[in-house]
């Protein structure tokens, strides 16, 4: 019984190190999950749907902000984004929140403002609550499940 406690106590403590090193602090790992967001906007703000599209997992599901329809497949996503970033968005976090599943992926939720151009040219803000879960897949982070909905009215 000691020996096998004593091996345990053993690789415990030559593990420890390892297993450290080889994952982010907490904060660093938050950072780079909350990075993701920005190049997200900064996709949105190019103008340019397919950059946006590429940032989406091939199998991703998108419940969108502004129509009911749920987008679950790339050409899908792309028709969303195709008519949004006609409205020239921009978009800003308010308030967040990070959930690491693991290593492998994460959960970034919370309020988000969008400033649009309306339709009758003027600029428009709305705010929206937001899910983005997260994948690593294939060294890169991707979207796997983004909902954005409309704050209801008080």
């Amino acid at each position: 019984m000691k020996l096998k406690i004593s091996a345990i106590a053993i690789m415990l403590a030559i593990g420890t190190p390892a297993a450290l090193a080889s994952h982010p602090a907490p904060r660093d790992a938050d950072a780079k999950i909350a990075h993701l967001f920005k190049r997200w906007n900064s996709a949105l703000k190019s103008g340019d749907e397919q950059r946006l599209v590429a940032l989406y997992a091939p199998d991703a599901v998108l419940q969108p902000t502004l129509s009911s329809r749920v987008r679950s497949s790339p050409a899908l996503i792309e028709d969303y984004f195709s008519h949004f970033i006609a409205m020239k968005p921009i978009g800003r976090i308010d308030s967040r929140h990070i959930h690491h599943l693991g290593p492998e992926s994460a959960v970034d939720s919370g309020l988000y403002t969008f400033s649009f151009m309306a339709r009758d040219g003027e600029r428009q803000e709305v705010q929206a609550r937001y899910t983005f879960v997260y994948r690593h897949i294939d060294g890169q982070w991707k979207i796997v499940n983004h909902h954005s909905s409309l704050m209801p009215e008080s």
